[in-house]
Parts: C-alpha cells; sequence; structure tokens
C-alpha cells in the first residue's frame, strides 16, 4: 500500500468520530408555542363567555382539535382576590395576593392540559406522570378596536403560595418516589424543579404551567455525560491519528532526504563502474589482481 493512500485511510479515519459526535449530540425540540396556546385560550373563553358574573366559574368545551383538554374561566375583582383568593378543583390561589400592574378586575383562565400535554411541553429524561396544569391571568378588558392593546397578562404577588392540585396522577396515592418532582414551565423555556407535597400537591409561586414529573432511565449513549465522554474520546483518537499522520510523513520526508545526501556523496566521490544483475544496475570496482610473494624468495 502506497504512503498516498495510507494518508487518504488514516485521514478518513479521523474524521469517523467527529461524525459520530455530531449525530449523538442532534437534538430535536418538539415543544410548540405555549404563548400562542395561552392568548387563544383566553381570547375564546371570552368569546364563549360574553357577560360574565364576576366569581363564577364557567367550564368551557373546546372544538375537537382540542379533545382532551379541558380549561375553566372566571373573571373576578381585585378587591376579592385580595380578601378571599380563589378556589378552583385544580388551583388555589390564597388571600393577600395582589396583581402587577394594579387592575380593578381580572380574567383568569385554567387549563388541563390532558393528554395534549407532551404535545406543548416536553421535558428531557424525565416522564409526566400528571397532565399539565397552568393557569393565566389577564385584566378584565374586554378585546375591543379602542383598547386591544390594554389587554394584557398579569403578574400574581404574595406571601402565601399557591396550591396546584393533580387528583389524577398515575402515581399511587402514598406512593415515595425519590425521582418525583414538581416542575414548573416558564414561557421563556425555562424550568424549576420543586419538592411534591402531601397528595401530590405542589407549592408554587405565581402564574404558570406546572406538572409532577420522574426520573426515566436513558440509553447510556445519550446521555449528557456519556456525550461529553464521547466527544472526549473523539478528540482523543482524532489528535492520535493526526500524530501517526504527522510521523508518517515526518519519516517518508527523512528517509528521502537521506536518500539524496547518498547520492550527493557517490557523486563526489571516485566514479566505479556500473554492472547489470539481473534487471537491477549496480555499482562495480575494477578487479586487481595482487601478485604473489613466495615466502621462501629470500632463503639460501
Amino acid at each position: 500500500m502506497g504512503s498516498r493512500n495510507i494518508i487518504w485511510m488514516m485521514f478518513y479515519v479521523s474524521l469517523t468520530p467527529f461524525l459520530i459526535i455530531r449525530g449523538t449530540l442532534a437534538d430535536k425540540n418538539s415543544d410548540h408555542d405555549s404563548r400562542s396556546l395561552d392568548k387563544f385560550l383566553h381570547d375564546y373563553a371570552q368569546k364563549v363567555v360574553k357577560l360574565p358574573s364576576r366569581g363564577e366559574f364557567y367550564d368551557i368545551s373546546l372544538h375537537s382539535n382540542y379533545s382532551g383538554m379541558k380549561i375553566s374561566y372566571v373573571q373576578i375583582e381585585t378587591t376579592n382576590l385580595w380578601a378571599r383568593g380563589i378556589n378552583s378543583s385544580l388551583i388555589h390561589i390564597p388571600r393577600r395576593t395582589r396583581t402587577r400592574p394594579s387592575v380593578k378586575r381580572l380574567d383568569i383562565v385554567f387549563h388541563h392540559l390532558g393528554n395534549l400535554s407532551s404535545y406543548y411541553f416536553s421535558l428531557p429524561n424525565h416522564k409526566f406522570v400528571t397532565p399539565v396544569i397552568g393557569f393565566t391571568a389577564y385584566n378584565g378588558e374586554k378585546y375591543t378596536a379602542a383598547n386591544r392593546s390594554s389587554v394584557h397578562k398579569l403578574k400574581l404577588e404574595g406571601n402565601n403560595t399557591i396550591v396546584v392540585r393533580f387528583e389524577d396522577s398515575s402515581l399511587k396515592k402514598g406512593e415515595m418516589n425519590p425521582s418525583k418532582r414538581c416542575v414548573r414551565f416558564y414561557p421563556n423555556g425555562h424550568v424549576a424543579f420543586s419538592k411534591v407535597g402531601s397528595t401530590n400537591l405542589c407549592h408554587v409561586h405565581g402564574q404558570g404551567h406546572f406538572a409532577i414529573v420522574v426520573r426515566k432511565w436513558k440509553p447510556f449513549w445519550k446521555r449528557k455525560t456519556t456525550k461529553w465522554w464521547a466527544i472526549g474520546i473523539g478528540v482523543g483518537i482524532g489528535v492520535l491519528f493526526l500524530g501517526i499522520l504527522v510521523w508518517i510523513l515526518v519519516r517518508n520526508f527523512g528517509r528521502k532526504k537521506k536518500v539524496k545526501s547518498m547520492q550527493m556523496q557517490s557523486e563526489r566521490s571516485e566514479a566505479l563502474d556500473t554492472v547489470w544483475v539481473g534487471t537491477s544496475k549496480m555499482p562495480s570496482a575494477g578487479g586487481i589482481r595482487t601478485q604473489p610473494v613466495l615466502e621462501n624468495d629470500y632463503l639460501p
């Protein structure tokens, strides 16, 4: 095998680990825009309930594209929110909760995403054991051409935590699972974990989307630490083959230089005759016969 073929083979082999790493690190992001969902559900609730009674909950049916999802809607005065809070089947908002910015009344839409939870949210290395539950608060103005820009999402603040209830958890009641965690999904894609309370409760601050998850086993080649090991091994193999390639080039260069030096040395030396041996031309010195000297030439 020629040196050129060896070099090309080493080049392709050195690229292989990096191609493997590239495939290993390729991840898909299947999350859909939850903020668009929140806005759609609020708009839909306002269209269905034209004149809501203050403090009354409305269960709203969605069309077939959202089969399995349930929402409820309530409009409440901020003074009542501060004095009494809100207690629904999913969310308990305690007293002494205020809005920022301050408004006279607010709309709250409660979401139960059901079997569409994984369509809008995903969490690598974890498994949902409950549907995603969430709620969003808006000021209570209707959408009109005059005040469309005034309808915006509010922040809920208070000293006491909001309680999220997961009554249909797939985990058995009282089951101890060390990896079971409450997770909160933020609009910017970040997540936060917290402990799970008794009977599958999550204590949170502020609005958002929540679920209970457990860590799931993942094949070692997909684990984050394994990916870094793969990167290290790939880089090491690449450096090793690069070193071997450089050594081959240096060795070939040294041999050529040595042969050239020998040729130059032979040109400066006495010219020798040449002789053909088979198909090879080789240098040959002329024959010199040493004259014999008898040992007894000087004996009497």
